[in-house]
């Protein structure tokens, strides 16, 4: 039976603090079974625990025995050198910046300007090391922002925000949305020849109209027809009949005829803010 010399308290306590806090598994790994060999585990136990074979956690206890905590700590390892030189890496993620959606482009360009010719995969990998990653772009009307507009807004919210935390007023937000049992169809790497099927309903489209405050407060208005001006403005004259005190609402991207409309149906007890195109949650 092969056990490792009785531990010192400094020494149990480092082993402790690897097995419990260590950056890397595998140090955590080696700390455990030298903890477990010095309680009394036998190889064989120690091995199916961690789910090595017996040999490996052999080695473990002779590499403890030999260099102390050292030796349960991998050294540096210089590893097969990059394909491409700094220069040229910090060049590719340039030109993945400027063609985030194409990497096969990004290879073209950099076999006809450099005489480099490398595989997509390595490319994933010279992302992955510059911390990019795939994923889903998204809607933005920032391009589309007035930027003094935009700011002067963002002082006004601000300001808006404050005096409903003072319970001067009430601070709502209005939006729209829909809803339908018909899914959207993605791409998805698919079998040649198959096809994945996405279960699908026919239905109708629900349109929801909501005000929420700032507290979670929710009134939504549910309809199934199409959402005109008409009907927003007589959402929030229902809306406004329940107010208990003066109450700013927000409406983000409103269009210029609903916000009109709005404007001259609001009651004394409700003012209405139209955001602009840049401002929503959307950016």
């Amino acid at each position: 039976m092969l056990f490792v010399k009785p531990l010192s308290s400094e020494e149990n306590n480092t082993l402790e603090e690897m097995h419990k806090n260590h950056q890397n598994l595998a140090p955590r790994t080696r700390a455990h079974a030298i903890l477990l060999n010095a309680g009394g585990f036998i190889l064989p136990t120690i091995a199916e625990i961690l789910g090595v074979c017996r040999q490996t956690v052999s080695t473990w206890l002779h590499a403890w025995e030999d260099k102390g905590i050292r030796g349960l700590i991998d050294l540096p390892r210089s590893g097969r050198p990059h394909i491409l030189s700094n220069e040229l890496e910090i060049k590719a993620i340039e030109y993945v910046e400027q063609s985030p959606r194409s990497l096969k482009k990004v290879l073209a360009e950099l076999s006809e300007k450099f005489g480099v010719k490398i595989d997509l995969s390595t490319l994933k990998r010279i992302c992955k090391r510059a911390g990019l990653s795939w994923k889903r772009m998204r809607k933005s009307l920032k391009s589309k922002r007035d930027s003094i507009l935009f700011e002067e807004c963002r002082k006004k919210l601000e300001g808006l925000i404050e005096q409903d935390k003072q319970g001067i007023i009430d601070l709502y937000y209005f939006d729209e949305s829909g809803f339908t049992l018909e899914p959207c169809v993605p791409y998805a790497w698919q079998p040649i020849g198959k096809t994945i099927g996405i279960p699908s309903a026919s239905s109708k489209r629900l349109n929801v109209l909501g005000f929420i405050n700032r507290k979670c407060s929710f009134t939504p208005f549910v309809f199934e027809g199409t959402v005109t001006s008409s009907v927003v403005v007589a959402c929030i004259d229902k809306f406004a009949g329940s107010l208990q005190k003066p109450t700013t609402l927000i409406l983000d991207n409103a269009s210029i005829p609903v916000f009109v409309n709005i404007v001259v149906r609001c009651t004394y007890k409700i003012c209405v803010i139209s955001l602009p195109q840049g401002k929503g949650s959307q950016d």
